[in-house]
C-alpha cells in the first residue's frame, strides 16, 4: 500500500440524519476523501440512509439496520444470535465491496469488523469520537472490546490526550483532529447575544447552562443567550427556564437545516457547557467565523482548540461561577473579544481540509 490515491475506502456508522458533529465530522472527512480521488462507501449501520449534511453524489450511501445484538428486543440468547447473523451480514457486504480500508466510528462496528474476520483483505480502523470512558460498556462487551482493539491496525483518536487513553490496548494509536474549512465572513462581535449549539442533556451540561444563564442575565439584562438543540423531551427543559424566569433572555431554538453559518455571525461569544467532550466540532465551526470560545476544561477536547486567553478561555470544569466570570469579561470587554476573534479565526486553520488530510494520508493511507 504505498500509493495513497484511489483507495477503496469503507466507513461504518451510525444514522447521519442528525445534526450533531460527530454526523458532521464523518461527512466532512469523507467528502474530503473524494475531493482526493479515492473510492468511499458509507455503510450506515442504522434504520434509515438519509444525511443531515450535504454528501458528495460520488459517496455509496449502504444502509443495513444492524444492531449486533445491541437492542432491547429478545432475551441474552436472542441476542447473541442476532449480532452472530449481524456479523456475517456485515462480513458478506464488506467481501463484496473489497475494501482497501475499513474505518469503524463506534466501537461496536470496530469489534464487527475484526470478528468478521475481513481483516486478512483489508486494513481495519477505529475512529474514535467520542471520550475513552464517555461509553458504559457491559461485561460482554469489554471482553469484546479489549480483544479487538489490540487486533485493529491503528486508533484515530482525535486528540493526544486521547490517544495516551487508547495506547495501553493499541500502541499503533494515532491523532487526526477533525477538520474545517474557514469561510470568508466574519462575526461582527457587535450582537449582545451569546451562542450555544449542542444536544440539552447531561453530558452537554443544560443543567449547568441554565445556571450560568441566571447569573449572567443579573448582571447583563440587556443580553440574550441562544441555544440551538434539542432532545427527547424538549418541553421539559423549556419549562425549566420559564419557572427560572429566563424564558425571554434564553432561547431555545430547534435545528431544522444544516446551513447555520448565519447564527454563528449573529452572535459576539461562543459558549460550551460539556461535561464531557473529545474534540468538538462547534468549536471548531465557532472559530472558523472569528468567534471567540469559551468552555469547560473538561478531561479532553476544548484544550485541543482554544488557547486560553488567546483566541478563547477555559475555565475550571463544571464550576458556574468562574463560567459566568469568564463570560461575563467577555461582555464587558468588545476590544478584547474582538481580538480573541481574530486569533481565533488565525489559529483555526491548522485544522484546514489540507492538512488534515495529510495527517490521514501519512497515518492510514500510506499505512503498511
Amino acid at each position: 500500500m504505498n500509493n495513497s490515491k484511489n483507495k477503496k475506502i469503507v466507513i461504518l456508522c451510525s444514522r447521519l440524519d442528525l445534526p450533531g458533529g460527530i454526523e458532521r465530522a464523518i461527512v466532512n472527512t469523507a467528502n474530503l476523501f473524494i475531493e482526493n480521488s479515492h473510492s468511499v462507501s458509507i455503510i450506515i449501520l442504522d434504520h434509515t440512509e438519509e444525511t443531515f449534511y450535504p454528501i458528495d453524489s460520488k459517496v455509496n450511501i449502504v444502509q443495513r439496520p444492524l444492531s449486533f445484538g445491541i437492542t432491547k428486543d429478545g432475551n441474552i440468547i436472542t441476542r447473541k444470535l442476532g449480532m452472530l447473523s449481524d456479523v456475517l451480514q456485515l462480513r458478506k457486504l464488506l467481501k463484496k465491496l473489497s475494501p482497501d480500508i475499513v474505518i469503524a466510528t463506534d466501537y461496536p462496528f470496530a469489534v464487527a469488523a475484526i470478528l468478521t474476520r475481513i481483516k486478512k483483505q483489508t486494513k481495519v480502523f477505529s475512529w474514535e469520537h467520542h471520550h475513552r470512558y464517555e461509553l458504559n460498556k457491559n461485561q460482554f462487551w469489554t471482553k469484546l472490546f479489549n480483544y479487538s482493539y489490540p487486533v485493529l491496525d491503528a486508533v484515530v483518536c482525535l486528540n493526544e490526550d486521547e490517544k495516551k487513553l487508547f495506547q495501553p490496548l493499541n500502541k499503533k494509536s494515532v491523532v487526526i483532529p477533525n477538520l474545517i474549512k474557514r469561510g470568508n465572513d466574519l462575526a461582527l462581535l457587535k450582537n449582545k447575544t451569546i451562542l450555544t449549539i449542542a444536544r440539552l442533556v447531561h453530558v452537554k451540561g443544560i443543567d449547568l447552562l441554565i445556571s450560568t444563564a441566571k447569573k449572567i442575565f443579573q448582571q447583563h439584562p440587556d443580553w440574550s443567550w441562544k441555544v440551538i438543540g434539542t432532545c427527547d423531551d424538549v418541553e421539559s427543559i423549556k419549562k425549566i427556564i420559564l419557572q427560572e424566569g429566563l424564558a425571554e433572555k434564553l432561547i431555545i431554538q430547534i435545528p431544522v437545516d444544516h446551513n447555520i453559518i448565519s447564527e454563528y455571525l449573529n452572535a459576539s461569544i461562543y459558549v460550551m457547557t460539556s461535561r464531557n467532550e473529545c474534540f468538538p466540532m462547534v468549536l471548531l465551526e465557532a472559530q472558523s467565523v472569528g468567534l471567540p470560545c469559551i468552555a469547560f476544561d473538561c478531561e479532553t477536547g476544548p484544550r485541543h482548540i482554544i488557547s486560553t486567553n488567546v483566541d478563547g478561555i477555559l475555565v475550571e470544569k463544571e464550576n458556574t461561577d468562574k463560567l459566568a466570570e469568564a463570560l461575563s469579561s467577555l461582555i464587558t470587554n468588545e476590544g478584547g473579544r474582538i481580538q480573541m476573534g481574530k486569533a481565533a479565526f488565525e489559529n483555526v486553520q491548522r485544522f484546514s481540509p489540507d492538512a488534515i488530510y495529510k495527517l490521514w494520508e501519512e497515518n492510514i493511507l500510506l499505512y503498511k
